[in-house]
């Protein structure tokens, strides 16, 4: 839940609504050049050099979900067979996830044409159109990374949390809210999220102005004919296994990550990744085939650098930057996710809405 959703209904003009005292960590904050120039200094030029072996993560993910799909169509398999081939689809979905992530920054490849093909298709199985993620992640939320209201990503304050019915209508379903029904929180999530901004929100929120919204109106639409001629082919009987338990899966396997990488932070005016972004660690094997996602701060100095170099910058950050570089392990982030709430009373304090219970940022790192 981000506080975009329904902030047209909040003030006409969003950027004037942000109260300062509020939303701002003004002390000691650097920006993402000080950074690449002070890394830089250590790390090969290579490093920012795109990887096209890659390619080869894309190729392995499109194929399990493809083989797996066909098999739970055409094969007369038991229950269990399809549950496992259907947990197959989502893990690989959600691999997809990581390095249609990378393609969109131009990490893999520098030709756009062949990012905006290998995007669409690698972002199908989540519906979300390549042209409308560019503006999105890349534009909005690398360019505003935690600001109030810039930052599409970024969770609302106690006034917006006011204002807004939707808001106020979803907060239970947020880690840290008390309520059971937030333990379903990264199961539908990263979906919904997307699904109404692209139908509703970016029509009505002035940060989408400058969006192509004919291209991504057009993109989206195919995506979903392209998903419901699938799901006729496949039949209503394996709608289960082909569409709903990947779904579930595949926004887990993203969403764990995302709400960890930045969620825990303070709001922040400056966009200092070392602040705003919090760098997750993880089984060796799940780093593996997860493509180093977990490695946020990372990606946040250099997002056009492929995570496969990840672990070289997560090294001379922790050299360089040891006092204030924040790292920590997914699952004591997941863990802390649900211990604090997630509205801000100001920039480095979190609320509860409900009990006005607060808890300060800085404590959750320490």
């Amino acid at each position: 839940m981000d506080q975009t959703i329904e902030q047209t209904e909040i003030i006409k003009n969003p950027i004037e609504s942000i109260d300062a005292d509020s939303t701002s960590a003004k002390t000691e904050l650097k920006n993402i050049v000080f950074y690449r120039q002070a890394l830089m200094k250590n790390l090969s030029p290579d490093l920012l050099k795109p990887a096209p072996h890659r390619i080869g993560w894309y190729v392995l993910f499109a194929t399990g979900t493809i083989v797996s799909f066909l098999a739970i169509i055409n094969m007369n398999l038991p229950w269990p067979a399809k549950l496992l081939l259907a947990i197959i689809i989502g893990l690989c979905n959600g691999g997809m996830g990581f390095v249609t992530h990378e393609i969109s920054h131009g990490a893999i490849i520098k030709n756009k044409t062949a990012q905006s093909i290998l995007c669409y298709f690698g972002s199908l199985p989540f519906f979300v159109s390549p042209t409308f993620w560019r503006y999105w992640h890349n534009q909005l939320h690398h360019g505003k990374t935690q600001q109030l209201i810039r930052d599409p990503d970024a969770f609302p304050n106690l006034k917006i949390y006011k204002a807004s019915k939707f808001i106020r209508f979803m907060f239970p379903f947020t880690p840290g809210s008390g309520h059971k029904r937030s333990f379903a929180y990264f199961f539908f999530w990263f979906s919904f999220h997307n699904f109404v901004a692209q139908t509703y929100l970016r029509f009505r929120n002035s940060v989408f102005d400058q969006l192509d919204h004919k291209k991504v109106t057009l993109e989206f639409s195919g995506q979903v004919l392209i998903g419901a001629a699938l799901l006729y082919y496949a039949g209503l009987q394996n709608f289960i296994w082909v569409f709903l338990i990947p779904l579930f899966i595949q926004n887990y396997t993203l969403m764990s990550y995302i709400s960890t990488n930045h969620n825990l932070n303070p709001l922040t005016s400056e966009n200092d990744p070392l602040v705003n972004s919090l760098t997750v660690t993880n089984h060796p094997f799940f780093e593996f085939f997860h493509l180093n996602f977990g490695y946020h701060v990372e990606h946040h100095i250099f997002p056009t650098m492929s995570s496969h170099h990840a672990k070289a910058v997560h090294q001379e950050l922790i050299k360089q930057f040891p006092e204030n570089f924040h790292v920590m392990t997914k699952w004591r982030a997941m863990k802390n996710l649900y211990k604090t709430p997630r509205i801000y009373k100001n920039a480095n304090e979190l609320v509860h809405p409900k009990t006005l219970e607060t808890t300060k940022i800085k404590s959750i790192f320490n």
